[in-house]
């Protein structure tokens, strides 16, 4: 794919045609290159690949795994307590 003929009007059309369950996903990768244009960062960087793996198998894990419910923590700490980091 040629990237140098994407625009901001082919972007922003493409996400309003995401569908909804789609959509946070979209956003959330928005904001992940916002935070690395922000602290100009290299997208090479070995932490970013890294990042990026991770939510890409959290996506992956998610549709393998439909009708699990969510686990959500309030701390970081009872997150770090149930995933045995601690």
């Amino acid at each position: 794919m040629d990237t140098t003929k994407i625009t901001y009007e082919k972007v922003e059309s493409a996400v309003r045609r995401l569908p909804a369950q789609r959509l946070k996903t979209a956003l959330l990768f928005i904001e992940f290159l916002e935070q690395l244009t922000e602290h100009d960062l290299d997208v090479n960087d070995a932490e970013d690949t890294d990042l990026w793996a991770a939510v890409l198998a959290h996506e992956s894990y998610k549709q393998t795994h439909l009708n699990e419910p969510a686990e959500t923590y309030s701390t970081a700490e009872e997150f770090l307590n149930a995933t045995g980091d601690r």
